[in-house]
Parts: C-alpha cells; structure tokens; sequence
C-alpha cells in the first residue's frame, strides 16, 4: 500500500524536461515519456502519451497508467492547478518551493486554485471535493472545476459540434465540452452520467482532447425523442382532450415517464399502486386531470401562472422544451392551488375524450420501456 501510494503521488510530481514542439497545442509537451505496457494498442495509449507529456498526468509507476482505476478529489485538484498555471504562461516550477508531503500534498495547488480563481471558495461542489480528497472524483465535478480552469484563464476553443443538451445534461458550461469536442458521453446519446466516478482513462482522453486539437471528437449524437421513441408519434400530435383543453404527446410523456420512472425507482410507490389496482398510466392521467382543473381553481382564486425560470432544451430528458416547461408550471400551479384550498375538489375533476390516434400509441411495458431509458433508467 505505502509503495502503491508513494508511486501515485511521484505521478504527480514530474520534473520538467525538454519535449518535441507541437504547433497545434495548447499547452507545449514539457517532457518525453516510456510508453505504458497496460495501454500498448488500446484507445488510451495516445491520450495518456499527451497527457504524460503535458506534465499534466502521469502513470502510477513508470509501466503502468491504469486507465480503469479512479482518480481522487485531490488528484484531479493537483491536475486542474497545473493546467490553470500552464495556460496562464508559468511553468511547473511554480509548485516545487511548495510542495508537500503527507496527506496534505494536495492542500498547496488547492491554494494556488482558490488563490488565482476567488469563485471555487463558494462552491458547494468544490468544498466538498476539498473535504473528501481521498474520495473518488465524478466526472461532472471534473468538468465544473476544468471549466473553471478554463474560464479564468480566458481560454476559448472553436465549437466543431451542435449539441445543446444531452438526456442528463443542459448545463451550458458542461455542454460547451460537447460543442469543442473535448466530450463524447457514453452511449449514443451523449449521456453524461455526470455521478458516475472518473476514471483515468476518460480523464485522460478529457484532457487530450482539450490539449491536441487532432483528438477532439467530430459528434454525430443520436437524439433520445420519447414522443417518438416511446408512442410513435410527433410531439404536437392530439392524444386526447381533457375538459375541453387538448393534450399533445409533449405535453403528456413528461409526466407518463416521471410517474413511470418514480414507479420503477421507488419500491414503496410501485407497493401502493399494485395494491389499489392501479397502474402508472393511470397515475398519469390523473395528474393531467388535477393540472388542467388547476387552471379553473386558479381563474376562480385569481391566481396566476407563473412563467417558468428555466430555459429548458430540447433534448433534454429526451423530451421537448415546450413539454418541460409546461409540465413544470401545472405542476407549480397545483402546488399553489394547493397551499390555497387544501384538498382539490375530485368531484370536479374534467374528463378525458381520447383522440382517434390514442388506438395507436404503443404503451405496452411502458414502466420496463422507461426503465431502460437514459436519465429515467434503472429501478429500486
């Protein structure tokens, strides 16, 4: 273990040497490096030959990269320091009056971070990556602290793809790694999974790509569209009439795969619907129902619907912006009704006619068709 430790901490220490000009670059190789055994003929041997002669990374001893394993908080902290000095025109001799050993190795370029970018020290994200170093890093936090980097340092690259949402992402700060190329995601949808923990291989690959503008990725994502996907049908098309207000199939997936996937999420929940015969798709409806009686309550209580804040993206969650913001409202709506009268009149619930074309949806094993979705995938 010590032996182990010790040879990833010296991967991070690199003694600046003398390395082969690339044009092209954006930060100049520093240093030559011995080729890995364990990335000889696989996806990884070029980025991490770039990374390594960055000076950014290093192998965990001198044969090894091991681009399956994670990398810490603390790590990524010590990668991201030494990018922001690098584009900033230092060298890495910066860091060496500095450097520490011991379990703060890490704390002097965590300083030099917070020092040079004032904003990470009200980050909730990067307070908790500073509390948990030894933790393994994800790879949304990897991408918000490299946009910091990137940010700060005024460094601008040349958008190559169209990508304004992914099925678990519209963040535009982490779109932007699409739009350069410098992200691909991991399926064919350019899912993000921004939880999931970061290995050194993609970290690697990250960072190649940012660095050598011959790796970045030309992207050809295919579009998660659930309207489609999932009934068969465009997303303006009528599915039915509740009251006298029609519903579009944009207007009806976000909630069908919200109580779908709450259902598939939520053991309790798919106990209770089981148990009184009910099904999502019935859950469904009956939401739409409460929205569309919500309008009504709300003329009769003069109150106003609420424009939502967010600027949803198409894409997203595979579905449609109008559909996420509408849904969002009558979902705001119900809760103010709510607050004002308590319990909503079922009673006056409005009935539903369906439409000629609601014969055609295709619903069947709708909650496992869900569950193996991107962004509402999975079960309990």
């Amino acid at each position: 273990m010590k032996r182990t430790l010790a040879a990833l901490l010296a991967a991070l220490f690199l003694t600046s040497s003398a390395g082969a000009v690339e044009p092209n670059w954006l930060i100049q190789p520093i240093r030559d490096y011995a080729p890995f055994t364990d990335t000889a003929g696989t996806i990884c041997e070029t980025a991490a030959g770039i990374c390594c002669r960055a000076g950014l990374m290093d192998g965990a001893d001198s044969r090894h990269f091991y681009p399956q394993s994670g990398l810490t908080y603390a790590q990524i902290i010590v990668i991201s320091a030494r990018l922001h000095c690098l584009l900033s025109g230092k060298t890495l001799e910066y860091f060496e009056p500095i450097s520490r050993t011991g379990a703060d190795w890490w704390t002097p370029y965590d300083s030099y971070l917070r020092q040079e970018i004032p904003a990470l020290s009200a980050e909730n994200d990067d307070v908790s990556m500073t509390q948990l170093p030894t933790c393994s890093c994800s790879r949304g936090n990897f991408l918000e602290l490299l946009s910091f980097v990137l940010t700060d340092c005024g460094t601008v690259l040349p958008e190559i793809n169209g990508v304004s949402a992914v099925p678990d992402c519209q963040d535009s700060e982490l779109i932007a790694f699409y739009r350069w190329g410098i992200l691909g995601g991991k399926d064919a949808y350019g899912t993000l999974y921004a939880q999931a923990a970061l290995s050194r291989g993609a970290a690697a690959a990250m960072l190649a790509r940012l660095i050598d503008p011959a790796q970045r990725l030309v992207l050809n994502l295919q579009p998660l569209e659930l309207c489609q996907d999932l009934l068969g049908v465009d997303p303006d098309t009528v599915v039915m009439t509740i009251g006298k207000q029609p519903i579009t199939a944009q207007q009806f997936v976000p909630t069908l795969v919200s109580t779908c996937s709450n259902y598939n999420h939520s053991h309790f929940a798919a106990m209770m619907m089981d148990l009184y015969g009910r099904t999502t798709l019935d859950e469904a409806l009956d939401t739409l129902r409460f929205y569309i009686l919500c309008e009504e309550l709300a003329q009769e209580l003069e109150l106003e619907l609420t424009p939502s804040e967010t600027v949803y993206q198409t894409g997203y969650r595979g579905l449609t912006a109008q559909g996420q913001t509408w849904t969002e409202e009558h979902a705001r709506l119900l809760q103010e009704v709510q607050e004002a009268v308590g319990a909503l009149p079922e009673d006056r619930l409005p009935e539903i006619s369906y439409a000629p074309v609601w014969e055609t949806l295709n619903l069947s094993d709708i909650n496992s068709r869900v569950r193996s979705l991107p962004y509402w995938g999975g079960n309990f």
